[in-house]
């Protein structure tokens, strides 16, 4: 009788170990990585955006930096003419320097504020378009998950490493851009105004 207890048992122990390596071998993950740092390395898309961004940041601070020398120029005139300039003259060129003063804070917290906006959208944009090339790539290969390898991957096998292929595909649309990094077109000047026609006597 414990003999067939003890067979019972065994048999038990065979189904349920087969059916938990069944299960377990219907649920293994296949995976893949990105490395997020190689792709800005690596993508001519993102680095043709990169040194866009370069170029109206000069401008910017080109910009900036002529209405400081301009504000210098005035208050070190100011300061050399000043006690040989009439009251009224020397009142004039503080009202001035204070105008220039103002315009100079103005444009700095302008080019700041256009500065971030044009990061954020390059960002988004880039991110955006990432998301969907990696959703493709998900698919087509198979795979459950793809992980972020510059955040939270720490060891790998090189062969999981989807960075290349989507350097390519990313690549690849390079023709779409964010709205927000167009050139604004100047507004066509207002139609001059036609005289209206005498009423007849």
């Amino acid at each position: 009788m414990t003999e067939h207890r003890i067979f019972i048992v065994l048999i038990a122990a065979l189904i349920l170990t087969f059916a938990f390596g069944t299960t377990f071998a219907q649920s293994t993950l296949t995976v893949g990585f990105v490395d997020l740092q190689q792709l800005q390395a690596k993508s001519k898309r993102i680095q043709e955006m990169q040194k866009n961004f370069a170029e109206l940041n000069n401008i910017k601070r080109t910009s900036l930096e002529k209405k400081q020398n301009d504000l210098k120029a005035l208050t070190d005139q100011l300061q050399k003419q000043g006690p040989m300039l009439k009251e009224e003259t020397r009142n004039e060129k503080i009202k001035e320097i204070g105008m220039k003063e103002m315009e100079l804070k103005l444009a700095q917290k302008q080019a700041e504020s256009e500065l971030q906006n044009e990061a954020r959208a390059l960002d988004e944009s880039m991110m955006r378009d990432l998301h969907k090339i990696i959703g493709e790539l998900r698919k087509q290969k198979n795979l459950s998950l793809i992980f972020n390898s510059t955040a939270a991957l720490l060891s790998a096998d090189d062969s999981f490493d989807l960075t290349d292929e989507v350097v390519r595909m990313y690549d690849a649309n390079a023709g779409t851009k964010p709205a927000s990094s167009e050139k604004a077109k100047p507004a066509a000047p207002p139609a001059a105004a036609q005289p209206k026609p005498k009423a007849p006597k």
